[in-house]
């Protein structure tokens, strides 16, 4: 066993309990939101959120270090499915930080107020976000494991079209329900 093995592992590990961890607990709160309880949904939510800064952001730093580590030790910075896979990796780091912590901070926000209906059609939209970044996510396992290369046309048009579908279908429908809140928040009190 060599010292990129046994990195390899690490990152793979790390990569687990990063995005599986999360993709269980997002289960959760889409199983939750299809039963239309939207006091579980927005405390799985917020359980996704107290999670973060104590689970996925070490984790998901772990997978990139030993990433990082492993793309040294094997002198891999030139090809085509690291450098996919590290555009991903910074995609969902930006929109973590920059749109799905500051919507979680809001419906928390209106949480406190005691307004749930307009915290449950914010925490709508952060599910359609999220939804398109584990669509993200899982383009960057598969990028991992298929290591694509220019020539790989075929495999490089799945992915644009799987983000593309995705974008589309999660985003717009993030984006419409963050539109109809709103309307939401203005009803009967």
């Amino acid at each position: 066993m060599d010292l990129f093995s046994i990195v390899k592992f690490l990152h793979v590990a790390a990569a687990m309990a990063w995005v599986g961890g999360g993709l269980t607990l997002f289960a959760l709160v889409v199983f939750a939101e299809r039963t239309r309880d939207e006091a579980e949904m927005m405390r799985l939510l917020g359980a996704v959120g107290s999670m973060g800064a104590r689970w996925f952001l070490p984790a998901s730093a772990l997978t990139l270090v030993f990433g990082l580590v492993m793309t040294f030790l094997g002198n891999l910075w030139t090809e085509l499915w690291i450098i996919l896979g590290l555009a991903g990796l910074f995609a969902s780091f930006l929109l973590g930080h920059f749109v799905l912590r500051v919507k979680a901070m809001e419906a928390g926000r209106l949480m406190g107020e005691g307004n749930l209906p307009a915290a449950a059609a914010v925490g709508r939209g952060i599910l359609g976000i999220a939804k398109f970044d584990y669509v993200l996510l899982f383009t960057v396992v598969a990028d991992m494991v298929l290591r694509p290369q220019w020539h790989h046309v075929a495999t490089l048009g799945v992915f644009a079209i799987a983000l593309a579908a995705a974008a589309w279908w999660f985003l717009g429908s993030g984006l419409r329900t963050a539109d109809a809140q709103p309307a939401c928040a203005a009803g009967p009190v």
